[in-house]
């Protein structure tokens, strides 16, 4: 159980809108041991349909470390909080020059005007 009373709202953490919430895990290793359930492609497929089920059961969740391939998956995951977030990155990585493999912005430079 987490109490989200204990948590800094100015910054980018996603909470559920919630007095008490929890924290639910699942840590697994793909193995190349030639039986299906343990290699990787089976692992993020079962992931994929626990994460399905929660959306189509109205169950709201939070992925810890996501990997989302749009902004649109990013403005979801923040939420309310996309406004916030869109503004310190305005601020502070306005070239859009951190964290490019998240896929949350693209970045405003090309290698060619790069100074060195």
């Amino acid at each position: 159980m987490i109490i989200c009373c204990r948590w800094d709202h100015s910054n980018s953490v996603v909470t559920p809108d919630e007095d008490v919430f929890y924290l639910v895990a699942l840590l697994r290793s793909a193995l190349d041991t030639g039986d299906e359930i343990h290699n990787l492609d089976y692992l993020s497929n079962q992931n994929l349909r626990l994460l399905r089920f929660c959306d189509d059961a109205g169950i709201k969740v939070k992925q810890y470390l996501p990997h989302y391939t749009t902004q649109k998956e990013w403005m979801d995951h923040f939420g309310d909080k996309w406004g916030q977030f869109y503004q310190g990155k305005m601020e502070f990585d306005p070239k859009h020059i951190l964290a490019t493999g998240q896929r949350i912005f693209r970045p405003s430079f090309t290698s060619s005007n790069m100074a060195l």
